[in-house]
């Protein structure tokens, strides 16, 4: 990801300013309001723009968000849409969430941010996205017996940090529990895991336009009928291969394993032609040393679709002055005239935004898996507020999020500038 931010930055105010205001009411007027006109006295732009502000401001909760509300100035209220003064109390707001679609929420945000990004990539493979599922653990006590963690996988762009989209899994994305004994009952969340994860996956694919952006995900995504929609879309894909895929995996593993020695002069197997590339990295204490074998040997042999090249990453580190070894392999559609090896490398290390970027700062940040909301819609939502936040700030260029968000608690006209909205 690239930022500009500083750490004055940070303190002073915001990075940059919007090249262009959002216009709110436009972004959620395919939203329908499920409440009754009789007697509604707030609006649900106004009551979405309370939200992403208060958690802009470190408030997390639906209660902390009407608190944060109830405590404003009257110019804040009225820059917020509440021009009597009056905002809403947590039960208009817990209601509201529980009953508001939270697919109609989803694509207004994602539209919000892909006309943000605004990427017209006509160039293959310039834009990398990323794929990955979270569970909500705050809910997991709340969950059926034996029902699988994941609740929602996101799309995140590699460069900027934004969400794209996400996506929530409803119970008919997993099939009725099989009565199964012994070691195959041990093994089913796994294959609950799978087919929740990607029945997600191939919805979400379907609302982004892929011309010029390729996918990265673990091994879990690496599925014939994935990598074949996304070639047809325009896109392209690098996945991680495991023991999902065997006979993938062993054609792989067979094409990079080391030669045997030649018993006589004239006698051997002929090394098929490869590229190479190496990264060493020094951090927090750690040496990090990446290799790449890239090869392109396997495309018209595999019959996966538009598979073009296959690599193996060796991941040597040192920790604790212990020297340590990893070894993964993957495939690409992305041909070799246009993905080099150092770039594959940087496809697969960037995959890590998702967890680094957006993961972690939800759950340690903005405290998702403590939080304990199950009913309805209302986790779906709030999980899509709290991606919102995320997006702006980091389309604002603040990489600090914990930072920039203690920061608005006490300057709640930083947080609105954040939403391009000003004070009247």
């Amino acid at each position: 990801m690239q930022y500009t931010e500083s750490v004055v930055d940070c303190l002073k105010g915001i990075v940059q300013q919007h090249p262009e205001s959002i216009d709110w009411q436009s972004v959620c007027e395919h939203v329908k309001d499920p409440r009754r006109k009789q007697g509604q006295r707030f609006s649900l732009t106004s009551i979405l723009l309370l939200a992403l502000a208060a958690i802009l401001s470190n408030h997390l909760s639906e209660l902390a968000i009407a608190e944060w509300g109830a405590g404003q100035s009257e110019e804040i209220k009225k820059a917020l849409g509440f021009e009597k003064g009056v905002t809403p109390h947590q039960t208009t707001i817990q209601r509201l969430f529980r009953r508001v679609s939270a697919e109609e929420i989803e694509t207004a945000f994602r539209c919000l941010f892909l006309h943000i990004l605004n990427q017209d990539q006509e160039e293959r493979g310039a834009c990398a996205v990323s794929i990955d599922g979270k569970a909500q653990r705050g809910r997991l006590k709340f969950e059926e017996e034996k029902s699988y963690a994941v609740h929602a996988v996101s799309l995140v762009d590699h460069q900027t940090g934004i969400v794209l989209t996400q996506g929530h899994v409803e119970k008919t994305d997993l099939e009725p529990q099989s009565k199964l004994t012994g070691q195959h009952e041990q093994e089913e969340p796994e294959e609950k895991k799978q087919k929740s994860e990607l029945a997600v996956a191939s919805r979400l694919i379907q609302h982004i336009d892929w011309q010029g952006k390729v996918l990265t995900g673990d091994a879990l995504y690496c599925q014939r009928g994935l990598c074949a929609a996304l070639r047809q879309a325009g896109g392209d894909y690098l996945f991680l291969v495991k023991g999902n895929q065997p006979q993938l995996l062993e054609d792989v593993r067979v094409l990079f394993a080391p030669l045997a020695p030649a018993k006589r002069a004239g006698e051997g197997v002929l090394r098929l032609p490869e590229q190479h590339a190496q990264t060493t990295e020094k951090a927090h204490g750690r040496l990090d040393i990446r290799s790449i074998r890239v090869s392109s040997e396997l495309k018209g042999y595999s019959d996966w679709p538009g598979l073009e090249q296959v690599f193996e990453i060796r991941r040597c580190w040192q920790s604790k002055g212990v020297w340590k070894e990893a070894l993964r392999y993957g495939v690409t559609s992305l041909p070799a005239m246009i993905a080099i090896p150092e770039r594959l490398l940087k496809l697969k290390r960037g995959h890590w935004t998702i967890e680094n970027g957006l993961h972690y700062v939800k759950d340690v940040t903005m405290g998702e898996d403590k939080s304990t909301l199950h009913r309805d819609n209302g986790p779906k939502i709030m999980a899509a507020l709290r991606n919102t936040v995320v997006s702006l700030l980091r389309h604002a260029g603040f990489s600090t999020i914990a930072a920039r968000m203690r920061y608005n608690s006490t300057h709640p006209e930083a947080a609105l500038m954040v939403l391009s909205l000003s004070l009247c």
